[in-house]
């Protein structure tokens, strides 16, 4: 299992207090000094996270029902809601009314964000594909706010569940084999990206690792072929545990057979509660191997850090 960094790169060159930031389109963007007003379309745990509530001009429109933000900001709905988390269906004329000093987007569609680059709106665009590179990501994001400080004393409880997991899957002799299901029950996690590299972090083979995309439709014979021990699915799929468990297609899979099928919690995948997710998704794995930590409590523990919330 690649080891996970744990030390922060930098990411930034100063030159007359300039910050220069290159994101993953290879687009520089120069601020005079960190920004303020911001839109965040994706990674929006960070406005939370960063207590940057009172300087949010915008956010996602998908994300005005996530619990943890409403809890965060209980006046969330008076924030305008802002186009899709890749820069699609941004409108310049509200981007120059809302005048943000700083867009974060996910690097979706290109040709918008450059159109939207090129009008004059700072917009930053990031597509990490493991663990590092999303801290390193943010780390970016933080230190463009001028909140870099903030988030490295923050991201401390992260470092700490990081090295915890890595401790534990080094005392696993024989790993039990996993999907991941995401919005269909045929949809699953391939060999790169978040999910995959969360599925190495906890200790498990993931069957998937040979699909060289982050996610790929395949048949439901290939997956009784599979033959997994374990099934976890995305928090937001439309489908249930029990879902699976009915299947009788699927009947003979191991994983159906034990009832080792969990839903996972819908956490921001690209954001910190990553690290909960893999806390959580190690020690329904792994039950043996956490009898002696209170996941409940360490996830309570890391929201209350990260964002104030008792959760």
């Amino acid at each position: 299992m690649k080891k996970i960094l744990l030390t922060l790169l930098p990411l930034f060159l100063f030159g007359d207090s300039k910050i220069i930031i290159t994101d993953f389109l290879n687009n520089q963007t120069i601020l005079e000094k960190p920004a303020k007003k911001h839109i965040f379309l994706s990674f929006c745990e960070m406005v939370a996270m960063l207590d940057i509530w009172n300087d949010a001009v915008g956010l996602s429109q998908h994300i005005y029902n996530t619990p943890l933000l409403r809890k965060s900001n209980p006046n969330i709905d008076k924030i305008p809601k802002v186009g899709g988390g890749n820069g699609s269906n941004l409108n310049i004329e509200v981007l120059k009314k809302l005048n943000p000093d700083i867009v974060i987007v996910w690097a979706g569609k290109k040709e918008e964000i450059n159109f939207i680059k090129n009008n004059g709106i700072n917009i930053i665009a990031f597509y990490p594909n493991n663990i590092s590179s999303l801290i390193q990501d943010m780390q970016t994001i933080a230190k463009a706010l001028g909140k870099e400080e903030l988030f490295n004393k923050k991201m401390q409880k992260g470092y700490e569940i990081i090295n915890l997991l890595q401790s534990k899957t080094q005392t696993i002799e024989h790993k039990k084999t996993a999907i991941y299901l995401w919005s269909r029950p045929n949809d699953i996690s391939g060999g790169v990206g978040m999910i995959a590299d969360m599925l190495d972090l906890i200790g498990v083979e993931n069957l998937g690792k040979n699909i060289n995309t982050d996610s790929a439709q395949v048949s439901i014979e290939h997956i009784i072929k599979l033959n997994p021990d374990i099934i976890f699915i995305w928090g937001a799929a439309k489908f249930s545990v029990n879902d699976i468990l009915n299947n009788k297609k699927l009947r003979t899979i191991k994983a159906i057979q034990n009832k080792a099928v969990y839903k996972m919690p819908l956490w921001d995948n690209w954001g910190p509660r990553i690290l909960e997710t893999a806390l959580l998704g190690a020690s329904l794995a792994y039950d043996d191997l956490y009898n002696d930590i209170n996941v409940s409590n360490t996830i309570r523990d890391f929201n209350k850090e990260l964002f104030g919330i008792d959760e």
